[in-house]
């Protein structure tokens, strides 16, 4: 008897494979966007709320967070490299109307996070003392930094597991379940801080215990929403799947290697603006957290747009994609039209104030490199982000001492806008990408 498992899609409803008409492309793209936007937005308020929490500890946190920073996309680059393949292997297995293929994809990929995660808590265990002397902590923070790094990298190497399930069912169309596997594992994370570091004074270590916490209860929450929403492990679901490894080398190396340029970024920034005093090394750490409210969105629907596509390329039709994606941009720019008209410099700080305006660039920008980077395009997402983080750095280092910290923000608001160009290169790809695998 034919499996019809294997020729549908688990259930027909508004997640269908869209065609290329203009209504349902957008309706696909907001009812994955929207969610998705839901969950990172919150994500992100709550590490707000966590440094918030850390300042009102003492001064002495939320310095050492503030050095931790750069770290952060150490540790993303595995939870992105490994979520966004597992993400698009998920869509593709949607429109190739396969679900009982994304549980065996996702234990692929959590082997492969097991190999590396152990190797990368290692690294950074024994290089926690090296990281404090280059990113020049102070000598009365540095064994308290050492000892957070230490605890902090297997409480965040946990947290592989609920991205895996979040990113299988928004992967798979259920964005509102892999959202709420990211919202209350947040939540959780936030409150064990907010309840146990200050509220019962035990603090800064409470960080990376209610990390673990909130991870383990977020990760029996993704397991049963899989099984909720059909996506069942069969009978043989723990064997390798092979086409993991040419998801994790077109999609997900190159997603990985942009987190650690972000690390490398954020570090080389941190080193241009160290001559300028802690004050504004622990401002600008607080403001480039809060403009990640602004690009997010742009990020977001870049992977709701190649979801869609995804879905369309794994149903056999790549020659809606060009569509898709010029649906998705009509609404990146609607959206930063609107995000980037209000005056930031009168309620965000100099950072926002001086980049602020160049985000009606920079989130279609953004939009464009994530679409491509999920599309098997990442080398040249790659290579673009690579010229724009060196091109930030090195500009900076020379104003610096001529114009200060104001100098080095208007620069890098003027190379923002000159990313329109990724937009262009984001349209060539799609097409040419459409034109190769149209059936003759």
């Amino acid at each position: 008897m034919v499996d019809q498992r294997e020729h549908a899609p688990a259930r027909e409803d508004a997640w269908a494979v869209p065609g290329p008409d203009r209504r349902s492309l957008t309706r696909a793209i907001a009812f994955l966007g929207l969610p998705m936007a839901a969950a990172d937005v919150f994500g992100l308020l709550v590490l707000v709320g966590i440094v918030a929490l850390m300042a009102r500890m003492s001064a002495d946190a939320l310095y050492v967070r503030a050095l931790y920073v750069p770290l952060v996309n150490v540790f993303a680059a595995v939870y992105a490299g490994l979520g966004i393949s597992n993400q698009v292997a998920a869509a593709i297995s949607r429109g190739r109307g396969r679900p009982k293929d994304v549980v065996p994809l996702a234990a692929s990929f959590a082997r492969v996070w097991l190999a590396v995660s152990v190797v990368l808590a290692v690294v950074v265990v024994v290089a926690a003392p090296a990281l404090a002397s280059a990113l020049g902590a102070a000598p009365e923070h540095r064994e308290l930094f050492v000892s957070f790094v230490r605890w902090m990298a297997p409480a965040e190497l946990l947290q592989v597991g609920v991205v895996l399930c979040a990113s299988s069912l928004r992967g798979f169309g259920r964005a509102g379940a892999g959202s709420a596997v990211s919202l209350v594992t947040a939540l959780l994370q936030f409150i064990g801080v907010a309840v146990f570091g200050l509220g019962l004074h035990r603090g800064i270590f409470t960080v990376p215990a209610s990390i673990a916490a909130g991870s383990l209860i977020g990760l029996a929450l993704g397991l049963y929403l899989l099984r909720r929403n059909d996506l069942r492990a069969e009978p043989g679901w723990t064997g390798w799947r092979p086409e993991v490894l040419g998801h994790l080398l077109r999609v997900g190396l190159p997603v990985a290697i942009t987190q650690f340029l972000l690390f490398g970024f954020n570090f080389g920034l941190l080193w241009v603006l160290a001559r300028t005093g802690p004050d504004v090394v622990s401002g600008f750490s607080a403001a480039a957290t809060l403009q990640v409210l602004l690009i997010m969105p742009g990020i977001v629907l870049g992977s709701a747009i190649a979801i869609v596509l995804n879905q369309q390329r794994g149903a056999g039709k790549a020659e809606w994609m060009p569509a898709g994606l010029s649906t998705g941009m009509r609404i990146g720019f609607g959206l930063y039209a609107v995000l980037g008209a209000p005056r930031v410099a009168a309620v965000t700080t100099a950072y926002l104030s001086a980049v602020g305006l160049s985000y009606f660039i920079q989130g279609p920008v953004l939009t464009a490199l994530t679409s491509m980077e999920q599309l098997g395009a990442g080398a040249l997402a790659l290579a673009l982000n690579i010229v724009y983080f060196a091109a930030i750095v090195i500009v900076g280092r020379l104003v610096v001492d001529s114009y200060g910290a104001v100098g080095v923000f208007r620069s890098i608001a003027l190379i923002n806008i000159a990313g329109i160009s990724v937009v262009v290169a984001a349209f060539l790809v799609v097409r040419r990408f459409s034109r190769a695998t149209r059936p003759a």
